[in-house]
């Protein structure tokens, strides 16, 4: 499990990114984005702070946060953070594990007792990658969540991969597009089709029409 700095992750990964060559280059818009290597060649980045800690699984959970704070004149939504917490393991590839909303079902009645309430689901599946993103909020809290389930073939391995994004908000946040910031400020990266990676990541748009932050 590899961690790099902002500095050189860009330029340090080493075998992990060699079949892409472009990302070693200094034009990459993520080039300074702190990331680390969840798996074999699969690695998250975030527009923020980024640290590596252990799980009593023994799996590595990567905790990413950024300030969110807009200004309050306007429809802007209020967020004081952004946190997240992302894990991954890689198996062999099955069926079952490759069905996000079965393996949601098993875990969602236990997720309302805890307070979590759904209020949408997306989805974006194909053959090699599917995404499925839980968004709601938690009862009784000033806080929404994105809960994303991923899941992409490398052939006879499958790379199961969880995100879980909370932010904590002021009463007048509104309702705006939690998922939008999840995309804005966190990536994943794939060492393996290179072309894939480009085609999961086409939704990330860093000129996206959201608003700009007023930090603290």
């Amino acid at each position: 499990m590899r961690r790099y700095s902002d500095i050189t992750f860009g330029f340090a990964c080493g075998a992990l990114f060699a079949a892409t060559s472009a990302l070693a280059q200094p034009t990459d818009p993520y080039a300074n984005w702190p990331g680390v290597e969840l798996v074999e060649g699969v690695a998250f980045q975030g527009d923020g702070g980024v640290t590596l800690e252990g799980s009593e699984a023994g799996v590595p959970v990567v905790k990413f946060w950024r300030p969110v704070l807009f200004r309050e004149d306007t429809d802007a939504p209020v967020a004081g953070r952004m946190d997240c917490s992302v894990a991954a393991v890689a198996a062999e590839f099955s069926e079952e594990a490759f069905d996000l909303d079965e393996r949601h079902e098993q875990v969602e009645k236990t997720r309302k007792r805890s307070g979590f309430r759904e209020n949408d689901r997306q989805r974006d599946y194909s053959d090699t990658r599917r995404d499925l993103h839980i968004i709601g909020r938690r009862k009784g809290e000033r806080e929404h969540f994105v809960l994303s389930y991923i899941a992409v073939r490398d052939g006879e391995r499958l790379i199961d991969i969880r995100r879980n994004c909370t932010f904590v908000f002021r009463q007048d946040a509104g309702k705006p597009d939690w998922l939008a910031y999840v995309n804005r400020y966190t990536k994943f990266r794939f060492a393996f089709e290179p072309d894939l990676d480009a085609k999961i990541n086409a939704n990330f748009n860093a000129d996206a029409d959201l608003p700009r932050p007023h930090f603290f």
